[in-house]
């Protein structure tokens, strides 16, 4: 008899049966089995439109055209050479003396004076100012 109890949905407003109920952490409350299933389908439909967007950007076609013999050790090199990158110190010549430098740390911009060597750090995370090619 307490199986045929049907409750109505707070977020659809359609009527189930009480044990169909389910709390779902997204939406704080019991929401039905069709609430559910709408989150997943919804899920899935911005999931495929995520990686129509990526492949437009060519995210994806930069990991497909990956020459033959591309193996874990060139994956590896690769990563590391980015990080490298993004740690090189970042810099565009002012005038003579003066340079815009960003921190690579913290990614703060600020002028240097290249022959004074002043700052000597970085004014907002303290860290060392690094050697840089102009």
């Amino acid at each position: 008899m307490d199986k045929d109890i049907k409750v109505k949905c707070k977020r659809c407003g359609r009527s189930s049966k009480a044990e169909e109920f389910v709390l779902d952490s997204d939406f704080r409350m019991m929401v039905c089995q069709n609430c559910i299933k709408e989150k997943k389908m919804k899920n899935e439909v911005y999931d495929e439109l995520s990686k129509k967007k990526e492949l437009k950007k060519g995210k994806i076609e930069e990991v497909e055209k990956k020459p033959a013999g591309w193996d874990k050790e060139d994956e590896y090199l690769e990563r590391t050479q980015k990080m490298r990158m993004k740690e090189m110190a970042q810099v565009e010549r002012v005038d003579d003396e003066k340079v815009k430098y960003k921190c690579p740390k913290c990614s703060y911009k600020f002028l240097y004076n290249s022959i004074k060597k002043i700052p000597g750090r970085c004014p907002y995370c303290n860290s060392d100012i690094a050697r840089f090619r102009l």
